[in-house]
């Protein structure tokens, strides 16, 4: 009897210290999930929402990714400020219509680049190719009408660029075509074309973040606090991932040198193209934001030199943007993300304007 009594009590025990265990385990979930909302709530106190210019980019055959044909989106200039629109065109350039037959008694350009190309940060007019545009129109004498087909998309690079050229920008008949190249294009070229993608409705995102799936994608647009997670955890595996070495960009023989001779791989497959189409192909050095020391020019010294021993044409935007940067107080460059101000395009329109009427490229 005494046994019987001594294993109901035993079991007993065991049946309360579940149920302390349970008890205990639903407080900590009760605490998380109140912690949670409060720093959930707290965050949407102190911080403005998040914009996601919704289905901004599509899907295509061909290309990685483009912007979405006759896609309206807008958001903030890169310093805060009245509301920036960008307007694309049935292709999805942020352009005007084009039709592929060019007419008579015009010079046509294609223009093909990355953010800056696009013209992120300012008007469609504060473009440095509708800047570019309006001089060569706007010069005295007899002249054809030129026609820019404006093909900028943010955050391609000379691989997906050439891709762009290969299966469509042959098609407007371009006499001239003009690559607008970066440094960061080199670490672009180090990430590759599956560094990133496009989620269910059409935003860009890393492949460390669409590899987390679905629900991740949820929580990260739905939570502030799941998306400062999320990107952390992201930022962790993408730095596991890709190792770059930004400082090698502008040196020779360094870790990028691969990347360099990729980068000068995909312009000599331009530079093909554009003799088939009896084109002639111009490269436009654009620098990143300074402070520009003396390696910053190596980028357009490579380029320039690789230029030259290809029969292609270079511009090296730098040294006007040094002088710009003397002459005046206007900043040529967003400090908080990089892209040019309409002052900085300016200045890129009118370097390309002088090379190409002083060396006779445009009739």
């Amino acid at each position: 009897m005494a046994t019987a009594l001594s294993s109901g009590k035993m079991i007993e025990l065991a049946t309360r210290a579940s149920h302390h265990r349970i008890l205990a385990l639903v407080t900590v979930l009760v605490s998380l999930s109140l912690s949670f909302l409060g720093i959930e709530v707290l965050l949407r106190l102190l911080s403005r929402p998040p914009t996601f210019p919704r289905q901004h980019y599509v899907r295509d055959p061909y290309l990685p990714y483009k912007p979405k044909p006759l896609g309206v989106t807008s958001g903030p200039p890169p310093s805060g400020g009245a509301p920036q629109e960008y307007r694309h065109n049935s292709f999805g350039f942020r352009d005007v219509e084009h039709a592929p037959e060019k007419g008579e008694h015009v010079f046509r350009i294609l223009g093909l680049g990355d953010s800056f190309t696009y013209g992120s940060g300012a008007t469609f007019e504060e473009t440095y190719l509708y800047r570019l545009e309006a001089m060569l129109n706007g010069r005295r004498g007899e002249h054809p009408h030129v026609e820019i087909i404006k093909a900028g998309i943010p955050r391609y690079y000379p691989e997906p660029e050439r891709i762009l050229l290969e299966n469509y920008g042959w098609r407007y008949s371009p006499d001239l075509i003009l690559v607008g190249f970066l440094p960061n294009d080199v670490i672009d070229t180090y990430f590759g074309l599956n560094a990133v993608t496009l989620d269910s409705e059409g935003y860009l995102i890393s492949r460390e973040a669409a590899e987390l799936g679905p629900v991740a994608e949820w929580l990260y647009k739905k939570s502030y606090v799941a998306r400062m997670a999320l990107r952390r955890y992201t930022d962790y595996r993408s730095a596991k991932r890709y190792q770059p070495h930004d400082e090698d960009v502008f040196r020779e023989n360094g870790f990028h040198e691969k990347d360099w001779r990729k980068v000068e791989s995909e312009f000599a497959k331009m530079a093909a193209i554009a003799m088939r189409l009896h084109s002639r192909l111009v490269l436009v050095y654009i620098p990143q934001q300074g402070p520009w020391g003396e390696e910053q020019d190596y980028p357009g010294r490579r380029l320039s030199a690789w230029a030259s021993r290809n029969g292609v044409g270079a511009v090296d935007v730098l040294p006007g943007m040094m002088r710009a940067a003397s002459a005046t107080r206007q900043p040529l460059y967003y400090k908080n993300d990089g892209h040019c101000t309409p002052a900085g395009y300016a200045v890129v329109a009118q370097e390309i304007f002088d090379y190409l009427t002083t060396n006779d490229l445009v009739p």
